[in-house]
This record gives structure tokens, sequence and C-alpha cells, in this order.
């Protein structure tokens, strides 16, 4: 009866010691953790975000007490879309992407100040102003004219806005501008109208160049033979040296008479 209580106690003691030692193998690992060089570490001790990143590298928590989150620095991509309009009212449908960059000292912060869903909270509603602002300054012509200024703009606009504490490297792109389907066939029919003035207007230029190159070589005919006319009326002789110049050496051939032509004197 001693024996088996004994065994029994003994038993215990191991299953208690297997506990301890696997709790404690578990205490041990959790203890060490490793943040990626594109990686900032978030740490909390009992719930409470610290305000300084963690950076990449082998780092030390206390089990059970502090954690980490692990938030992705790589640059940022998204895509969106906004209903806008121009400054004349028309109305547009913009698709974007805008591309971004953490300052990874300030990722803590920006946890703990505005949460995991910083982009919808903070950058999204920027955007909105910022497109919805830039479009009401051009007439709908000027923004399919000036795409690049309007972008550009917007562009501006982000950079001076987004808190620099958080966002950095911002690059704004409009993808595409969808206005209304009238104004868009307004659109098509005046560049339409525009290249057929323009083909229209380069017909007409190729025709005054050809006049004006018609009229140049016609003075220049006319101010040939008057030189000639005037040289022949001076000098007589000048026919008769024309005309030997253009003989070809052979004589005409008459059945009497003298040979015309050649006054050899």
């Amino acid at each position: 009866m001693a024996n088996t209580s004994l065994k029994t106690t003994k038993f215990f003691r191991l299953v208690m010691l297997s506990i301890v030692g696997f709790l404690a193998l578990i205490t041990l690992f959790s203890s060490f953790y490793t943040v990626k060089s594109t990686e900032r570490g978030v740490l909390s001790t009992f719930g409470k975000i610290q305000d300084k990143a963690v950076g990449d590298g082998l780092h030390v928590k206390i089990p059970f007490i502090q954690h980490v989150q692990k938030v992705n620095v790589q640059q940022k991509k998204f895509d969106g879309t906004e209903d806008s309009y121009t400054r004349d009212v028309q109305t547009s449908e913009v698709t974007y992407t805008i591309n971004y960059d953490l300052v990874t000292e300030n990722v803590s912060m920006l946890i703990k100040k505005v949460g995991n869903d910083y982009h919808t909270r903070i950058v999204e509603p920027y955007i909105r102003s910022a497109v919805k602002s830039s479009f009401g300054n051009f007439n709908a012509t000027q923004i399919v004219e000036n795409r690049d200024k309007v972008r550009a703009e917007i562009e501006m606009k982000l950079r001076e806005t987004l808190d620099k504490r958080y966002f950095t490297n911002i690059h704004f792109q409009l993808v595409n501008i969808d206005f209304d389907d009238q104004f868009e066939t307004a659109i098509k029919e005046k560049q339409v109208a525009e290249q057929n003035a323009l083909k229209a207007k380069n017909v007409t230029i190729q025709i005054e160049e050809q006049a004006k190159q018609t009229k140049i070589k016609a003075e220049a005919e006319a101010e040939a033979i008057r030189i000639k006319a005037n040289a022949l009326e001076k000098n007589p002789k000048l026919v008769e040296y024309e005309a030997v110049q253009k003989w070809d050496g052979q004589l005409p051939e008459y059945t009497g008479g003298a040979i015309p032509f050649i006054n050899i004197k």
C-alpha cells in the first residue's frame, strides 16, 4: 500500500516537472523574436504601444506581457476611384494609382495614433479632397488637354497635406478619366474638326507655296528674256553667234544661190 502511494507521488512529480519544463521552454522561445529588413516591430506592454518602432534584427521581449506586431514598410501601392466635377460642371470618374513609403522610424506612432487601417482613415480622405479640388480648378477640355498638369497639382496637394511624420515619397498617377458620354462625343467631334481644319490649312499652304514658286520661275524667265533682248538690241552680231553655237555642222542643201546663214567677211 505504501509502495503504491509512493509510486503515485513520483508519477505526479514527474508530470509536474514535465509541465514546468514545457512551460519553461515556451517562455524561453517566446522571449525572442526577429524583425526583417522590410519590417518594423510595434512593441506593446500590457496593450500599451511604445512610441518607438523596433528595427530589424533579433530582439527580446517579456513573455505574456509584451507583444510585437510586425508592419511591412515596403513601398505601398493602392488603386482607387473618385467621382468629381470640373469647373464647368462636367461629371468625371477618376481612376488613380498612388504609391508612398512609410517613415520607418515613426511606424509605431502611426499604428498607435491611427491604427492598421491608416490608408482608409487618413490617405483616402486626402486623395478625395485633392482630386475634387484640383478638378474643380479646370474646365473639362483643359483637363483633357493638360492631364499631366492636373496630375501634378493633385500630387503636390497630397505632399503638402499628408502628415510628413508618417508618409513620404508620394507619387500619384491618373490611370483614366471617364467623362459623361455626351461630353466625350463632343470632344471627339471637336478633335476631328480640328484635324480636318489643319489638313485644309496644310493644303492651302501647299497651294500657296506652289503658286509662289511658279511666280518666281516666271519672273526669272521673263528677266532672262529681257536681258537677252536688251543684249541683242545692242549687238545684232549676237544673233549670228547664237546660230553658230546651235549649228550641228551640216550645211543645208540648196539647188542654187549662195549658202545662207554664214556671212564671211
